[in-house]
């Protein structure tokens, strides 16, 4: 249907009591003028249907301006024949209107306000509850209007290429996030391959305990020497699968040091390498442990998780962590001499449990023991991003379809059926 620029006239009945009379005009762009009069109001308020950004591909609410113009005027600029209620003039607007579920409480928006010598003020009660009562009217009306769907049209079509090009911007993310979430499924599926080979091999002979002590030197990290250190092995710990418990007796040095590979990074085969204070019982999670030892007089707790082995010598890392326990959950860090022989302890006992004939199958130990652990976990975040990715298929898929429609708009002459009210 085309629009028209005659004008007609109607009168509308007001809740309560009373007439509306109006004249009606159509305008570019889909809006409609309305021009009313009647007991204690006058003025001008057009109806526009608001084509919002991820809103509606046709418009499906009206914003209602006070006064007349389609021009973008200030906020503090009076428009043309703004309407007078009860001798309050009308100034701004209110949006978000649902033409077919006008709400029967107030409404009314926080720019609907009058204005006056420049100054904003509230609308007194009265006065807000006779613009709600007008607003309906005029919303019946225009619901009413037998070129409703033309209006929508004339106004979605100014906006129409910018919010297709918005869409398919939008397309364009979904499906990169597509292919990201193929190759994470692509990276979790080999882990899971990798997982269910660890737990299919065949565990390694792990050597026992031997208690025959060695004698280890100790360097700082210039490779000053500190002395030496007499270590011996305590147990090969049942508790933490892969560890090595060492007892280690030096110059202001003694007590228990637990030693595996790196725990805090869940890879299926563990890299790196952890030292524990103490005689672990526990892999995660422990505030206090037996034989805690003494460094310089200071009695340490905690531990060191490092990620890789390749830059591990005598002398590097340079210092490395060495915590003072002050309650059972606090506590602050050593003094600088206790955290340097500390750390160059913590080398050499990570260097002398690294070269351990039976290295490689204490690692084996430790990656059967998470194993099972990190099937379901992957099996699981596998699950996940199947989940992420479908839910992005269609996301790219209802993008791509309003993309096209919104593109229909501009060559149509009539809404596409793709493209409802209220899509």
């Amino acid at each position: 249907m085309r629009l028209h620029s005659q004008t007609t006239r109607a009168d509308l009945p007001l809740a309560g009591n009373g007439s509306l009379a109006v004249r009606v005009n159509f305008l570019e762009n889909g809006g409609v003028r309305y021009v009313a009069r009647g007991p204690h109001i006058r003025g001008t308020f057009l109806l526009i249907p608001e084509h919002l950004r991820n809103g509606t591909v046709l418009p499906s609410s009206l914003r209602v301006q006070f006064g007349d113009g389609m021009d973008n005027r200030g906020y503090y600029e009076h428009r043309p024949d703004d309407p007078v209620i009860f001798g309050m003039r009308l100034h701004g607007w209110t949006d978000g209107i649902d033409p077919d579920d006008v709400s029967d409480g107030w409404f009314l928006g926080r720019y609907a306000e009058s204005l006056r010598a420049g100054i904003h003020r509230q609308l007194t009660t009265t006065v807000r509850r006779r613009a709600e009562d007008v607003i309906r009217a005029l919303v019946a009306h225009w619901r009413s209007l037998p070129s409703r769907r033309a209006l929508l049209l004339a106004a979605a079509r100014p906006k129409a290429e910018d919010l297709a090009m918005h869409e398919a911007e939008l397309a364009a993310t979904a499906e990169a996030e597509v292919m990201d979430l193929q190759g994470r499924r692509a990276a979790a599926r080999r882990r899971l391959n990798v997982v269910t080979g660890i737990i299919r091999r065949r565990p390694r002979p792990i050597r026992a305990a031997d208690p025959t002590p060695v004698r280890l030197p100790l360097v700082d990290r210039r490779n000053r020497p500190l002395g030496t250190i007499v270590v011996r092995e305590v147990a090969v710990n049942e508790d933490v699968a892969g560890t090595v418990v060492f007892e280690v007796h030096g110059a202001r040095i003694h007590g228990r040091f637990t030693v595996g590979r790196d725990i805090y990074r869940p890879q299926p085969l563990p890299q790196g390498v952890h030292v524990a204070y103490g005689h672990a019982r526990a892999r995660y999670f422990e505030y206090e442990r037996d034989h805690e030892p003494t460094v310089n007089g200071v009695r340490l707790n905690g531990g060191w998780d490092h990620s890789t082995t390749d830059d591990l010598t005598t002398s590097t890392p340079e210092r490395l962590p060495a915590r003072v326990r002050l309650t059972r959950t606090t506590g602050h860090s050593a003094p600088d001499a206790t955290a340097r022989r500390a750390s160059a302890v913590l080398r050499v006992i990570a260097l002398h449990y690294l070269g351990r004939p039976d290295a490689e199958a204490l690692r084996l130990a430790a990656a059967q023991d998470m194993a099972w652990q990190h099937l379901g976990d992957t099996r699981q975040k596998l699950r996940d991003l199947r989940r992420q990715r479908t839910a992005a298929e269609r996301r790219t898929c209802r993008h791509r379809e309003r993309e096209q429609q919104y593109r229909a708009l501009l060559t149509s002459t009539a809404a596409p059926d793709s493209a409802p009210l209220a899509a």
